[in-house]
């Protein structure tokens, strides 16, 4: 692909140093954190997470490097959506209430993108998001049901769409989040792709993700339990085949998904997106490359914000980004455990990265199943940023054709 400039020193750079969230077309913001951020929201519109109108006008509100301002604006533009979906509902307009509401849900929770979790709003925008998601998935056909997944001693929350009105048994799809998300976001990512294509759709935030972390819930590497209890829950619903179960992960979930594929059988078939064997090895080689590299990505104050809630998510204290290095550590798994089929997915901008190519060939490589695929997302196709978040109909094609066609291979009726 032709590159300018400024793509060309992006992409020059991100051979150098590990950046996930490196952005290399700029959309409105000259911060390149703030501005992926921004190109990731962009991404829900297709599933029905924001308007390009608004979104536009309220990213024209944001002050450029200013995380405050960000988490300021957003809730602006929800509250007013919100307002629009509780008129069109009392007026009968059922359509109109549900894609008001769902779009009020993205608009509050992108707010927390950047708010520290021991700002007084941050509860108060979760239990929004939360509040208009779920009367919009009461308002949708089919329901949205939101489900709380038993889990040791407490719940982990989520949500539940089966994919026929008749109670017939379907194959199901389980979506996991990163390192940042909430269950909302997977939905947002491909929820309706998973249900026109006939499969249950489970997305479920496990310790460390959504809102967990308020209640001492923090990140653990033993992934296959937590995912354990999706499954044994996913095994409870009478709407699923349980041979026919599929597990997605995305960004972090690239470590969550495959190392619980590794342990629990009872997932046919695994996708990630993209897969991280290592998770401490990978912070490490980001600590180590931004030192060495010629001119080092200084980490703007947004970008500084994400990786404080994400010390928040592991248990540590948020001004203590580089205790991620050791808390981190025991986060790694071996590949060659799994034995399902595996569908490995990398964003183009990923892949040039030659730490991230290491993992991301040797995790193959290690994989003793031969029905197993790697697809390089192209810049050229609009999915060459982190998880193509700026292509969520590119990526569902990808996930969903092909999970239909292993399933096919391995002797399934689909």
């Amino acid at each position: 692909m032709k590159v300018n400039k400024r793509i060309d020193e992006l992409i020059k750079e991100t051979t150098q140093v590990i950046d996930p969230h490196r952005q290399f077309y700029k959309i409105r913001f000259e911060d390149n954190s703030m501005d992926f951020a921004f190109q990731w929201a962009l991404g829900c519109i297709r599933n029905g997470g924001g308007e390009i109108g608004e979104m536009f006008c309220t990213a024209a509100q944001i002050e450029d490097y200013n995380p405050d301002s960000w988490a300021e604006e957003w809730p602006k533009i929800a509250h007013r959506v919100e307002k629009r979906a509780q008129t069109a509902e009392a007026e009968g307009h059922k359509i109109s209430a549900r894609e008001f509401y769902m779009r009020a849900a993205g608009y509050y929770r992108a707010a927390l993108t950047s708010l520290l979790p021991r700002n007084e709003k941050y509860m108060e925008w979760y239990e929004k998001s939360m509040e208009c998601f779920s009367k919009a998935g009461a308002l949708s056909d089919p329901e949205i049901e939101l489900i709380r997944v038993p889990f040791e001693d407490t719940y982990l929350p989520g949500c539940f769409i089966k994919a026929a009105t008749s109670e017939q048994k379907s194959k199901t799809i389980i979506a996991i989040g990163g390192a940042e998300t909430f269950f909302m976001d997977l939905y947002f990512q491909i929820g309706p792709s998973a249900i026109k294509r006939g499969y249950n759709f489970i997305t479920v935030d496990i310790p460390g993700q959504g809102i967990l972390p308020a209640e001492a819930q923090f990140f653990r590497p033993d992934t296959e339990k937590p995912i354990g209890a999706i499954l044994d829950y996913a095994y409870s619903r009478p709407e699923v085949d349980t041979n026919l179960i599929a597990a997605y992960g995305i960004s972090g979930g690239g470590y969550y998904v495959p190392r619980a594929s590794a342990y629990d059988k009872r997932i046919k078939a695994c996708i990630s997106n993209c897969a991280v064997t290592n998770i401490g090895k990978i912070m490490g080689e980001m600590a180590i490359q931004n030192q060495k590299a010629a001119n080092g990505i200084k980490m703007s104050a947004f970008n500084v914000r994400m990786f404080q809630i994400m010390a928040w998510r592991h248990g540590i204290a948020t001004d203590d980004i580089p205790g991620l290095l050791n808390k981190t550590s025991a986060f790694a798994f071996n590949p060659s455990l799994i034995t399902c089929p595996v569908l490995n997915i990398c964003s183009n901008g990923e892949y040039l990265n030659p730490a991230i190519k290491a993992m991301e060939d040797d995790f193959m490589q290690s994989l003793p199943n031969l029905n197993k695929k790697m697809i390089v997302a192209l810049f050229e196709d609009g999915g060459g940023t982190h998880c193509l978040g700026e292509n969520t109909g590119l990526l569902s094609a990808l996930v969903f054709d092909w999970l239909d066609e292993v399933l096919k291979s391995e002797g399934i009726n689909i």
